[in-house]
C-alpha cells in the first residue's frame, strides 16, 4: 500500500470522525497534511469541550473536571459559580487562530452564556480560559403587580411552606426577595396574586387571609375541626375549605368474647374494617384504624355567608378551576371528583384511591396530582376529563439498585444487615406554572425534601433555586394532602 492510499484513508476516517460525508476521491487526494492535522485537532479540541460540559450537567463525574482544565483553572475554581446545571447546548464553536479553539454554549437553567477557549499544551488539548457571561433577569408588567421573569423557570412568585403548620414564604421564580409573611396549614395565593389564603390549628381551628408582603391578616372564621386546603374561586370571591366532621376520629381496640358468642348461639361478626386480627384466649381482637369524614364549606367573601357542598361523605384537598367560578375538584371517596357549586352535581373524573392533591392548569385542560405509588409519591398528569393519563417522574434504575443494597446497623452490639425503607425517590404536591409550561413540585431525590421545577412534560428536572437560596430553611413532606406550594 502506497503512501497515497493511506492518505486518502486516514482522510476518509477524520471526515467519518466528524460526522460528515466523504468526500470525492479526486478532493481527498488533493487535502494537505496541514488540513488533515487541523481536522483531526478540531476533534480533539471539541472532544475536550464536551467532556468538561459532561461532567457538569452529570454529577457522578464531577472528580474528572479536572481532566479538561489547565492547572491554573483547576487551582482558580472558575467553574464553582455555577452551580446546578442541568443541560446544555453548544451554539457556535470556531478557531480564533491556528492555536485556539472557542465554544459558546447556554447553560441550563437559566439560559446562562458560557463561553470556553481551549488549547494544547504538551500536546494535549485543554480548556484555558472559562468566561460566563452575566445575566440580568428583565421585569415585566402583569398588570396588578409586577411579576419577576427568570430564564428556565418563567415568571411569577412562589408561596411555600416548609411543611404543614409550618412557616409561609413568598419568593421570586429567579430565587430573589425571599421574605417571610406568617405561618400555618396550605397556603394558596389568590388569582390576582394579592393575598394568601391558609387556615392555623393553634390556638384554634381558623381560616385566615394575607397580604402577600405579611400585612393585613385577616380572620374570617373558625370552629370548623381541622380546616385544610383552603382555595380560591376563580374570580377571587369566595373561598371552598375542607374540614373534619364525624366518623371515627381515633383508632378503636376491638375485643369478642367468642365463648360467649357461642353459648347464646350468636355468630361472630368482626367488622370488615379491622386490621391486625388475632386470637387470644376466648377472645378475638382486631384494630379499627381512625376513619374521619371529610367536607366542603364555601364562604363568600362579600357576603360573608355560608355553604354547605353537598360532596361525597370524603371529600377534601379541594382546588378551584382558573376560568370557572363554580367549578371545583377535589379528592373523593375513590378518586377524583368535580364539583359544580351552582348546580351542587358532582362528576367522578377517577376511580383510584391513590390519587391526591389535584391542581388544574392554568387554561383548564389539565390536571396534575400526587400519585401514592407502591409505598412512594409520584406525579401524574392528565387531561380534565382523566383521559390520557401521564406519569412524569421515576426513580431510575442506577439508583434503585445502589438504594436497595443491604445497610448494616448494631443491635444489642451485634451487626445486622437490612434492607433501606424506601428505595425509591418521592415527587409531590405539583403546582403549575401561570403559563401552564412548567410545574414545580417537592422531591426528597437529593437525601432531603426541596423545591424542583420540570418541563409540563416531565423533562429537565432540576433544582428550582440557585445553590444556597433556601439555606436555613427544612422542608417535610408528610403525605397528608397538605398543599407546599402555590405559583402565580
Amino acid at each position: 500500500m502506497n503512501f497515497r492510499t493511506i492518505f486518502s484513508i486516514l482522510i476518509i476516517a477524520v471526515v467519518f470522525i466528524l460526522g460528515g460525508t466523504t468526500a470525492p476521491p479526486a478532493q481527498a487526494q488533493e487535502a494537505t497534511f496541514s488540513d488533515v492535522q487541523k481536522s483531526m485537532d478540531t476533534v480533539l479540541a471539541q472532544g475536550s469541550v464536551k467532556g468538561l460540559l459532561a461532567t457538569l450537567v452529570r454529577p457522578e463525574l464531577a472528580t474528572m473536571t479536572n481532566f479538561y482544565l489547565v492547572d491554573t483553572l483547576q487551582t482558580e475554581n472558575h467553574l464553582a459559580t455555577l452551580g446546578t446545571i442541568t443541560g446544555y447546548e453548544i451554539n457556535n464553536a470556531d478557531w480564533l487562530n491556528e492555536v485556539a479553539y472557542q465554544v459558546n454554549a447556554t447553560l441550563q437553567p437559566g439560559s446562562r452564556e458560557l463561553t470556553l477557549n481551549v488549547g494544547k499544551h504538551n500536546n494535549r488539548w485543554l480548556v484555558d480560559k472559562i468566561d460566563l457571561a452575566a445575566e440580568v433577569a428583565p421585569t415585566v408588567s402583569t398588570g396588578a403587580t409586577d411579576a419577576t421573569f427568570a430564564a428556565g423557570n418563567g415568571y411569577g412568585k412562589i408561596v411555600f411552606q416548609t411543611q404543614s403548620g409550618g412557616e409561609i414564604y413568598v419568593i421570586n421564580v429567579d430565587g430573589a426577595n425571599l421574605q417571610y409573611v406568617t405561618h400555618g396549614l396550605d397556603p394558596q395565593l389568590s388569582p390576582d396574586g394579592a393575598k394568601i389564603v391558609f387556615t392555623r390549628w393553634e390556638p384554634r381551628y381558623e381560616l385566615f387571609t394575607i397580604n402577600i408582603d405579611g400585612t393585613d391578616e385577616q380572620a374570617w372564621t373558625h370552629g370548623w375541626r381541622q380546616m385544610k386546603s383552603p382555595t380560591w374561586s376563580a374570580d377571587g370571591s369566595k373561598i371552598v375549605f375542607s374540614y373534619q366532621g364525624g366518623g371515627r376520629l381515633d383508632e378503636e381496640e376491638i375485643r369478642i368474647n367468642v365463648v360467649n358468642a357461642a353459648l347464646k348461639g350468636e355468630e361472630v361478626r368482626i367488622p370488615s374494617e379491622c386490621v391486625e386480627i388475632e386470637r387470644e384466649g376466648k377472645y378475638i381482637k382486631c384494630r379499627l384504624p381512625a376513619d374521619a369524614y371529610w367536607h366542603l364549606m364555601e364562604i363568600d367573601l362579600i357576603t360573608g355567608e355560608f355553604d354547605y357542598l353537598g360532596a361525597e361523605q370524603y371529600s377534601y384537598g379541594p382546588t378551584g378551576h382558573p376560568t370557572e367560578p363554580d367549578i371545583f375538584i377535589h379528592k373523593g371517596e375513590l378518586g377524583l371528583t368535580l364539583h359544580n357549586t351552582q348546580t351542587g352535581v358532582n362528576q367522578p373524573l377517577t376511580a383510584d384511591f391513590r390519587d391526591h392533591t389535584p391542581v388544574i392548569s392554568p387554561d383548564g385542560s389539565k390536571i396534575a396530582i400526587s400519585y401514592w405509588q407502591d409505598g412512594h409519591w409520584e406525579i401524574h398528569t392528565m387531561n380534565i376529563d382523566s383521559s390520557n393519563r401521564q406519569r412524569l417522574t421515576e426513580t431510575p434504575l442506577p439508583v434503585l439498585a445502589d438504594n436497595m443494597l443491604l445497610v448494616s446497623e448494631f443491635v444489642a452490639g451485634k451487626e445486622r444487615f437490612v434492607a433501606p425503607e424506601n428505595p425509591h425517590w418521592n415527587n409531590a404536591a405539583p403546582v403549575w406554572s401561570p403559563d401552564g409550561s412548567r410545574i414545580a413540585f417537592v422531591t426528597d431525590r437529593t437525601g432531603k425534601w426541596e423545591i424542583w421545577i420540570m418541563n409540563a412534560d416531565g423533562s429537565n428536572q432540576r433544582p428550582m433555586f440557585p445553590n444556597g437560596v433556601l439555606d436555613g430553611l427544612t422542608f417535610k413532606y408528610a403525605g397528608v394532602d397538605e398543599r407546599m406550594l402555590s405559583w402565580q
